[in-house]
């Protein structure tokens, strides 16, 4: 059943430029119509994890990375990331395509649980072979704060829940515009999730953030080239 998924693409871009593209975060699909959660579940089932993480990382560099300038998004699920072996795996099959893995952002979801030692250690591996590292749905559950602050991450992706509705909600525009401004001065790089609604969209292009932007009112999920949704 696996063996027919292919993959969707969603450009994520730079807020104070919406011209230009950041990355293309990669979503499995399947023409039975499972989502990339059921992918998942059926590949954890059959034992697949992170064989399937592979297949779709070499699909996706094959896509993306041969065929644009950009960066490559990847989730992966906390057996890939704190696996030492999957991580080298993965630089052998991007440099074997003749691409440097300076050009992947491996994410890692917020919502798996990780103590910050165990976190710091994965993050130090793949770091250290020259990948980027994100965490996703930050803004869910517990907000992992004391990861954020005590590791060196290169993205965080704040969850859809702070950014949904947030012209018209004054106490979500304080929190995430202390959230920008403390994942900045970290030296970590924000990305807005779950841009839907075009009045939050132009709220968040008044505040003249350098940040990405990722979602529904900027383009959905699509075969490159992704198209702008906005004028």
């Amino acid at each position: 059943m696996l063996s027919g998924f292919y993959l969707h693409y969603q450009p994520i871009f730079y807020l104070h430029d919406l011209s230009r593209v950041l990355g293309y975060e990669a979503l499995p699909r399947h023409p039975a119509g499972w989502s990339p959660h059921d992918l998942l579940r059926e590949a954890r089932r059959v034992g697949a994890i992170p064989v399937w993480e592979l297949r779709v990382l070499e699909r996706a560099v094959e896509e993306v990375l041969l065929r644009t300038s950009e960066t490559l998004f990847l989730n992966l699920t906390p057996e890939a990331f704190t696996d030492t072996a999957f991580a080298v795996r993965v630089r052998r099959a991007v440099e074997g395509k003749g691409v440097s893995p300076t050009r992947v952002c491996v994410e890692v979801s917020e919502q798996s649980l990780y103590t910050p030692e165990e976190f710091g250690r994965a993050l130090e591996e793949w770091v250290g072979l020259g990948f980027y590292v994100a965490l996703d749905d930050f803004g869910t559950k517990g907000s992992n704060l004391d990861i954020v602050l005590s590791v060196k991450l290169d993205f965080v992706k704040l969850d859809r829940v702070l950014v949904g509705g947030i012209s018209r909600d004054r106490q979500k525009q304080r929190l995430l515009t202390g959230l920008v401004e403390a994942l900045s001065g970290n030296g970590v790089y924000p990305i807005l999730e779950g841009v839907e609604d075009e009045d939050d969209m132009k709220w968040l292009a008044g505040k003249g953030w350098d940040v990405g932007v990722q979602g529904f009112a900027l383009a959905r999920p699509g075969s490159l080239p992704c198209r702008l949704e906005r004028s």
